[in-house]
């Protein structure tokens, strides 16, 4: 299959479903509680569990795509985000959504981890400038949806971002069956095996373990400022909810120019290059956060400025970091494409549940997490990229 601009926005759709999913719901989290009532806070357990959901699927989608196909594969998982995204919207209580919400998540996580495979596929050595194509349209959606899903709450209640979620879905599905053949020719009929499923993984953990853990750690110190911000800005700081996604809308806008300057320079500096560029990006963006909380205290400006360097750096590491752990892997694009897929869904899922362990009605639980996790994916990026190790050969063709 050749490229094409059709293909390519298919596949920034595919990117950012889960994000569109997570995004359009955060604004509508209060209203969400208030109209199942359910316990105060109780809502974040539903974004985190969808996290875990989106993380661990992936690394079941990823490998069984490189033996059935990515198109049969991707086509289930987008029904199953559609029927998910139903029982979401006819929840009667809080636990009949998180229950849906966990089945969302399994659908979502076929859609992105498919996407980058078959950008692999399609691109094959010249693959780092279109995932970061594909990257950028799902920044897009970041800055996009919680602007629209603000409005959505804030004028047809908590269910009308579910609605908007379900629309984006099926064209989605459409867009599948419509714009995109088969482009995984040569599957390998072991791969997804129990038998090797453990070995691979452990084998592309050996050389590309410094960009899992980067992109894990990052994107838990981003969630852990998505999941606790709706509390803080419109709980402590007053806003509306349509100002709230306005504000938050700005603040990721970051992560465009981020994924920019990937997309200019991936191939001329290497992903490698362009990560260390990035998470020193958001350890100052979170540093600075940290310390201006304590020195003046919660602010608006003084929370969300800081914020955009953050975004600014994580819209570099996030495509880059797959680019280095995909691009090598062309045989097992989609196990490599799982694993990095699986590590940034594990960071958001540990920063979904510590928050929600620590929460005390401050603001002082998010701002110390998000630093903590920013120095970690600094720190792990830096010891443990001296000492990469090759995969085997052998393990690489054998079936």
């Amino acid at each position: 299959m050749r490229p094409s601009r059709l293909l390519l926005l298919i596949l920034m759709l595919l990117t950012a479903l889960g994000e569109i999913s997570t995004q359009l719901l955060i604004p509508a989290l209060g209203a969400l509680e208030r109209g199942l009532h359910a316990v105060p806070g109780s809502s974040l357990l539903a974004l985190t569990l969808f996290v875990a959901a989106f993380g661990l699927g992936q690394l079941f989608f990823g490998p069984l795509s490189d033996r059935l196909g990515r198109r049969p594969v991707l086509l289930a998982g987008l029904s199953l985000y559609l029927l998910a995204s139903l029982g979401m919207l006819l929840a009667e209580n809080i636990q009949m959504l998180i229950a849906a919400r966990v089945l969302q998540g399994f659908g979502a996580c076929a859609a992105l981890v498919l996407a980058r495979a078959i950008v692999r596929d399609v691109w094959q050595a010249e693959a780092g400038p279109a995932l970061a194509l594909t990257v950028l349209g799902m920044f897009t959606a970041i800055v996009l949806s919680p602007l629209l899903g603000g409005l959505l709450t804030q004028y047809g209640g908590w269910r009308a971002p579910l609605v908007a979620s379900l629309v984006v879905g099926s064209v989605a599905l459409l867009a599948v069956l419509g714009g995109y053949r088969e482009s995984h020719v040569q599957r390998d009929p072991q791969a997804g095996r129990l038998s090797r499923l453990a070995g691979d993984y452990r084998d592309l953990l050996r050389s590309c373990r410094a960009l899992g853990l980067t992109i894990a750690a990052t994107y838990g110190a981003m969630f852990v400022v998505v999941a606790g911000s709706s509390a803080v800005y419109i709980g402590l700081l007053g806003l509306t909810a349509a100002q709230y996604g306005m504000t938050f809308a700005a603040i990721v806008s970051g992560l465009l120019g981020g994924a920019l300057f990937t997309l200019r320079n991936v191939q001329r500096l290497g992903p490698r290059r362009v990560v260390a560029i990035g998470v020193a990006l958001v350890l100052t963006g979170a540093f600075l956060t940290l310390a201006i909380y304590l020195l003046f205290g919660l602010s608006l400006l003084g929370l969300s400025l800081p914020q955009m360097l953050v975004t600014l750096g994580g819209g570099m590491v996030l495509p880059a970091a797959v680019a280095g752990a995909v691009i090598p892997n062309p045989q097992r694009a989609g196990l490599a494409a799982g694993l990095m897929g699986f590590a940034q869904m594990a960071g958001a899922t540990l920063g979904g549940l510590l928050l929600t362990w620590l929460q005390d009605g401050s603001a002082w639980p998010m701002v110390a997490l998000h630093a903590l996790f920013a120095a970690l994916a600094f720190a792990g990026f830096h010891l443990l990229r001296a000492r990469p190790i090759p995969i085997p050969e052998a393990r690489r063709v054998s079936s």
